[in-house]
C-alpha cells in the first residue's frame, strides 16, 4: 500500500490556486482603484477566502471517507433547513437569496447551496456501494433519487439556477457511476427539464439569458468574446488586458477565463486547460485504483463534477452556453464554490492514499 498523497494532484491544485491570485489582481486591481480602494483590495479577499477553503481542505483531507456515511443523514437535514431558511430571511446577491448572513464572511454570508453538490457525490457513492445491486434490479433508487432532488429544488427556488444546474449533474454523473437501468434514469432526465422549464416560463433573467443566448448574446458574452478574440495566439501581456476596464463586469470572477485568454492568448489558454485535464487524469487514475467502491465512487463523483463546472465556465466565456454565472475551480474570485472544490480536493487526496 502506497502511503504518500498523490504529489502530481497536489502541485496541480496548487499552481492553480497560485494562477488564480496572479489573474485575480491582475483583472481587479483597476476596478479596486476606480472603488478608492488599494488595488490589492480584490486579491487580499480572495486569498482570506482561500484561506477559509484550505480550512475545507483540511477538513476533506482528515475527515476519515468512512466517518462520512454515519452523517450522511443529519446533514441532509442540516442543509434541508439551512436551504428552507435561505429561501426565507437570506441575503439577496445578484437577484437571489443565496446566503445566510453569519459572522464575518465577508459580505456575502454562508452559501449553503454550495456544499449540496458535495452532500449528493457522498450519499449517491455510499447508496451504490451499500446496494450494489439496486441499480439493475430494484426501484428503490427512485426513493434514493428523492433526497438530492428535494435538495436541488430547494436550491432553484432561491432561485440559484446556475447551482442547482451543478448539483443536478453531479447527481447525473453519480447515476451514471452507478450503472443504473435508463428505465430509472429517465425520470431523473425528466425532473430536470421540468424544473428547467418551470424556471424559464417564472424567472425573468433565466428567460432573458436563454433568448439572448439563441438571438443575439448578451452584453457579458459579448465582451468576452472580444476579450479572447483579441488575446490572439500569445496574449496582450501579463497586467495588459484592456476588458478589466469595466468593460467586462465580474471579470475577476465569472468571465475570468476570459481575461486569462486576452492575456496570454490561445498558447496560455492552452496551457490552463492542460492542468484542468491533468487534474481530471489524475483524478481518473486514482478511481481506477481503489478497489472499494465507496471511496472509488466518492473520486469519480467530485472528479467529474469539478471537470463540468471548468467546461461550463469555459464555455460561457466562449459564447457555447448561455451565461451562467459559474466560476473557474481554484481560480476565479474566491468564494464559497472554492471551499467545497477544496473540500473536493481534500477528500480525493485523501483517498489517494489507498493506492
Amino acid at each position: 500500500m502506497q502511503l504518500n498523497i498523490d504529489k502530481t494532484l497536489t502541485f496541480t491544485i496548487l499552481a492553480l490556486l497560485i494562477l488564480g491570485m496572479v489573474f485575480v489582481y491582475s483583472s481587479s486591481y483597476y476596478k479596486a482603484m476606480r472603488q478608492g480602494e488599494a488595488t490589492t483590495y480584490y486579491l487580499l479577499g480572495h486569498i482570506k477566502r482561500i484561506i477559509i477553503g484550505i480550512g475545507f481542505f483540511f477538513l476533506g483531507f482528515f475527515l476519515p471517507y468512512e466517518k462520512t456515511r454515519k452523517i450522511l443523514l443529519p446533514t441532509y437535514f442540516i442543509l434541508f433547513i439551512l436551504l428552507v431558511l435561505t429561501i426565507l430571511f437570506g441575503k439577496f446577491v445578484y437577484g437571489a437569496k443565496r446566503t445566510i448572513p453569519f459572522g464575518s464572511f465577508g459580505n456575502y454570508g454562508v452559501q449553503v447551496s454550495e456544499f449540496v453538490r458535495v452532500w449528493i457525490v457522498l450519499f449517491m457513492a455510499n447508496f451504490f456501494a451499500s446496494h450494489p445491486q439496486v441499480a439493475y434490479s430494484s426501484k428503490r433508487i427512485l426513493i434514493a433519487i428523492f433526497f438530492p432532488l428535494s435538495l436541488i429544488i430547494l436550491v432553484a427556488l432561491q432561485p440559484s439556477i446556475s447551482l442547482a444546474i451543478i448539483s443536478f449533474f453531479s447527481l447525473f454523473v453519480m447515476l451514471i457511476y452507478g450503472n443504473i437501468k435508463f428505465k430509472f434514469l429517465a425520470p431523473v432526465i425528466l425532473c430536470g427539464m421540468v424544473i428547467f422549464l418551470l424556471a424559464f416560463l417564472v424567472l425573468p433573467h433565466v428567460r432573458e439569458r436563454m433568448v439572448s443566448f439563441f438571438t443575439q448574446p448578451g452584453y457579458q458574452v459579448q465582451q468576452s468574446l472580444i476579450a479572447i478574440g483579441s488575446g490572439g495566439l500569445f496574449g496582450r501581456g501579463p497586467g495588459a488586458g484592456l476588458q478589466k476596464f469595466l468593460f467586462l463586469p465580474k471579470i475577476y470572477n465569472d468571465f475570468i477565463f476570459a481575461h486569462i485568454a486576452e492575456e496570454i492568448g490561445f498558447i496560455g489558454s492552452a496551457l490552463l486547460f492542460i492542468f484542468y485535464w491533468e487534474l481530471f487524469f489524475r483524478g481518473i487514475t486514482i478511481a481506477n485504483l481503489i478497489e472499494d467502491e465507496y471511496p472509488k465512487l466518492i473520486v469519480q463523483g467530485f472528479n467529474a463534477t469539478i471537470f463540468i463546472i471548468f467546461l461550463i465556465h469555459v464555455g460561457v466565456s466562449l459564447g457555447l452556453l448561455p451565461a451562467t454565472g459559474i466560476p473557474l475551480p481554484f481560480i476565479s474570485y474566491g468564494g464559497w464554490s472554492l471551499s467545497a472544490n477544496l473540500f473536493s480536493a481534500g477528500m480525493i487526496l485523501q483517498i489517494s492514499k489507498l493506492r
